[in-house]
């Protein structure tokens, strides 16, 4: 059924998506929460609200088999369930919410959802009977429609006593026809019946619990023993309701952003048809208590609102314009003054110009901020990540996570997902020994992986650690020696950082065996290939036996910087800012010829050189040149420059692949007086015109 035109129902669909989401990660979350408190009622009610969240939001938007699995999801999520299943109730979670996320994956992009029914077997394992002759304490549900929560409202309000009553159907009925109609009867005459579910005239053969609400004047011990039909009743449990309990909300999550007043009238009459809330009686007093509303059904705050990414985008790419729009009047205003240098106007141009630069940063950053989100929403994927893979691979894993909060541009955060779960899987796999290993070692059973991010001027680090058995250095270098990345000469004269940056070239793996996880050497070079598109940095430190950390360096945007500008044979190159360390100035006689590397010495470091003529056609060198000292990881190279134009901010513009077919330039950007400036990625720069510079002077 359709509560909406076809127009409110696309943007229900989309809201669903979006909820549906998070409701998926939460359900991750409580799923492994669930695995190390199996019998905790609480989070047992918070798990079944996030399934009822998704079962009454997927129904409204028309997914039905979506909907009905939830349901009988939702079904199994009681304590006694949860008592009896060894434990197997949350791995049926956790598998329930990869099933879940395939089938949203699949109504995303129009297709036909997956089979459910490997979950749907492993759901109705859990509610097989048990062998007669046993007898289980019966327990009730109560779990009311939205219309019988508010008769039994309304009968408390009228100061009537209500009862909730549980029949458990005796193994042995020898008249299963008519137990029904007998309950019926009973409830009938001693009160009002105000709800009974099954509503049916016959009990089905696989039922063996009847629930009812009743208003009734006599007490709950005389009840007790008159709701005791012989032959028909095994066991009867009558809770009563407490007086001045609202009914629990069963508005749908996602329809509290779509619906208008006007909607709010066709909805009443349709409000039975809703999926009904799933309750769990707790009875430390004989009080029936109606369950807390959580936190999803609490009114959304008007100071919310729900904006399309690329919308953000776009005033992102408005606020660039302004910026170089700033640059052009600055520019203009500097030419002014140098024409006219004592007229009166000169000075209020200044003023306004300052005035603009001044608001335009705000806006600038209020804009960034809209963009930034913690990165939180990145680390808190990663706890199922460990659990899965250490269960794979028959080791103990716990996750240690901090700096949570830390703030990062969302289109960077969203490049970094698959690289940083590559590398979390490959802490556990590789990194980590197994229990025996490690008590063999003098190390706990259970192995250590830390996540952790900070903020480092205008860059985000992420560290990725484990507590394993580290790197072998002379290992990855045998590897490449016999993969003929490089030479045995070469490898000789490999420093620590260079020999452990070998792991990123693809097809190198120092794993002993092929898994199903990681062995092939794919994927360290994805990551590494991912932290240049982001004009960011990977490093490793590895202590053998110990353990081995990788630090991610990425910077906090990437769609405005700010810039070192120089020249080079009368064109101009921009890097940023952020990777200068330093600038000096050096004549060719300072410049030393060592192992076919042009070095200088710098203080006490001696620095290779990376000629920038190399970009170029033309190679006549001034006689003094400018050296812009550069970080690129922990090493730093030298960059030679003819001249420096200055700092500016420059708003990065993508470049086609047709105009610019090199990874030696990440980006563009337009300076105040027209100028195109090709952004550098340094990266490439050192790797491949230092490699051709000492190719040309070994050959010299």
């Amino acid at each position: 059924m359709s509560f909406f035109p076809d127009d409110r129902a696309s943007e229900l669909r989309q809201l669903f998506f979006e909820s549906a989401a998070e409701l998926l990660q939460s359900l991750n979350d409580e799923g492994l929460e669930l695995e190390k408190r199996p019998k905790d009622e609480k989070l047992l009610r918070q798990v079944r609200r996030t399934v009822h969240t998704l079962k009454g939001d997927s129904a409204a938007c028309g997914y039905s088999e979506f909907s009905e699995l939830a349901h009988q999801l939702e079904d199994v999520l009681r304590l006694e369930v949860a008592a009896n299943s060894h434990g197997s109730l949350a791995e049926i979670v956790l598998i329930a919410a990869d099933t879940f996320s395939s089938m949203l994956s699949a109504y995303r992009n129009n297709l036909q959802p997956p089979a459910s029914e490997e979950l749907r077997h492993q759901i109705r394992s859990l509610t097989r009977k048990p062998k007669r002759g046993t007898r289980s304490k019966l327990q009730g549900r109560f779990a009311w429609s939205e219309y019988e929560q508010l008769a039994v409202a309304d009968a408390l309000r009228g100061g009537e006593k209500v009862y909730n009553v549980a029949f458990s159907i005796d193994v042995h009925c020898p008249m299963r026809g008519a137990a029904m109609q007998l309950i019926r009867n009973v409830l009938q005459e001693c009160g009002r019946l105000l709800a009974i579910a099954p509503d049916h005239t016959t009990l089905a053969a696989n039922l063996d619990v009847v629930e009812a609400a009743v208003a009734s004047e006599h007490p709950q011990d005389w009840l007790e023993k008159k709701f005791r039909i012989p032959a028909v009743i095994s066991q009867v449990l009558v809770v009563s309701v407490a007086p001045g309990l609202e009914p629990a909300e069963d508005t749908l999550n996602i329809l509290k952003d779509v619906i208008t007043p006007a909607d709010r009238d066709e909805l009443a009459v349709t409000a039975e048809e809703m999926p009904a809330p799933q309750a769990q009686v707790k009875n430390p007093g004989g009080e029936a208590q109606l369950p807390e509303l959580p936190a999803s059904f609490a009114n959304i705050s008007e100071n919310l609102l729900r904006v399309d990414a690329d919308r953000i985008d776009a005033v992102l790419n408005l606020v660039g314009e302004l910026i170089i729009a700033k640059s052009m009047m600055h520019q203009a205003i500097n030419d002014f003054g140098k024409r006219f240098p004592k007229d009166a106007l000169r000075g209020k141009f200044s003023d306004a110009m300052a005035f603009q630069a001044r608001i335009m940063n705000d806006l600038q950053k209020s804009v960034m901020k809209i963009r930034m989100v913690p990165v939180e929403h990145l680390f808190r994927r990663f706890p199922r990540v460990v659990r899965d893979v250490a269960k794979s691979c028959g080791k103990e894993v716990a996750l240690v996570v901090t700096g949570q909060d830390t703030d990062l541009d969302k289109s960077i955060l969203d490049m970094l997902a698959e690289p940083l779960a590559h590398l979390v899987r490959n802490c556990v796999d590789h990194g980590i020994e197994t229990p025996a290993e490690r008590v063999g070692a003098g190390k706990p059973p259970q192995g250590m992986v830390r996540l952790e991010a900070y903020h480092q001027g205008n860059q985000i680090v992420i560290e990725v650690t484990d507590d394993g058995r580290g790197i072998d250095r002379n290992k990855v270098i045998a590897k490449a020696v016999a993969r003929d990345l490089i030479s045995q000469a070469d490898a000789a004269l490999l420093s620590e950082q260079e020999a452990l940056n070998l792991v990123f070239h693809p097809g190198l793996s120092t794993a002993d065996q092929v898994t199903t996880i990681s062995g092939r050497g794919v994927g360290m070079d994805v990551v590494k290939t991912v932290l240049d598109r982001l004009k960011g940095t990977i490093t490793i430190r590895t202590t053998p036996g110990k353990g081995t950390t990788f630090y991610l360096k990425v910077p906090l945007t990437l769609a405005i910087i700010k810039a070192l500008l120089f020249r080079v044979d009368e064109r101009v190159y921009a890097v940023p800012l952020v990777s200068v360390v330093e600038i000096t100035r050096v004549s060719h006689q300072q410049i030393h010829r060592v192992d076919n590397h042009d070095v200088i010495q710098l203080r006490d470091d001696v620095l290779s050189l990376v000629h920038l003529h190399g970009l170029t056609q033309k190679a006549n060198a001034p006689k003094k040149v400018f050296v812009v000292v550069t970080a690129l990881g922990d090493r730093k190279f030298g960059l030679v420059v003819d001249s420096l134009v200055g700092e500016e901010e420059l708003v990065i513009k993508a470049l086609e692949d047709q105009l610019v077919a090199t990874d030696l330039v990440s980006g563009a950007s337009i300076l105040g007086d027209g100028t195109v400036v090709l952004i550098l990625n340094i990266a490439s720069v050192v790797a491949k015109l230092g490699r051709l510079q000492t190719t040309m002077g070994a050959t010299a």
